[in-house]
């Protein structure tokens, strides 16, 4: 007789990325400050934990985590968009890192101390799990956008050879 396995003995995506934003304040011992130790990993203190997900993996240590995602791409101009907004998002929250971990898409660090700033928590989880979706929805956009741009900027290339 077999029994099929429950929820709680596979958790799913969602849960693990909250397991991953478990941190705490932790001083490095070698370093003497909050260094991430997701970064480092030199210390037994560290306590690494690595959880499979989905389409991608999560590596979380006492005071930091690198979640890392796979997105299905559908060409070279999927990767253009991933690299720009990844440094842009970079540049603008500190919660992507401009490159991400090898063999992977795209890698959200999160920290003990980025955490304290965030108010809804809950809000960052469905992001991180529901990534893939929103950026396909936002490639579908900017195609639209190039499309639009294409099709204005031809009819008036034509015009201004004077071409009918």
């Amino acid at each position: 007789m077999s029994m099929s396995p429950t929820r709680k003995e596979f958790p799913d995506d969602k849960d693990n990325i909250r397991e991953a934003m478990k941190l705490e304040r932790f001083i490095c011992p070698t370093r003497e400050i909050n260094y991430p130790c997701v970064i480092c990993k030199e210390c037994r203190l560290m306590d690494l934990k690595q959880f499979a997900l989905k389409n991608g993996f999560i590596e979380k240590t006492k005071n930091s985590s690198l979640i890392s995602l796979i997105l299905e791409m559908r060409d070279p101009f999927d990767d253009m968009l991933l690299k720009r907004l990844s440094i842009s998002l970079a540049e603008a929250t500190g919660i992507i890192q401009k490159e991400p971990e090898p063999g992977f898409s795209i890698t959200f660090y999160l920290s003990e101390a980025l955490l304290e700033k965030i108010e809804e928590k809950e809000k960052l989880v469905e992001f991180i799990a529901d990534f893939q979706h929103r950026f396909l929805s936002e490639t579908i956009a900017a195609r639209s956008a190039l499309n639009k741009w294409e099709r204005s900027t031809t009819q008036r290339l034509i015009w201004d050879m004077s071409i009918k």
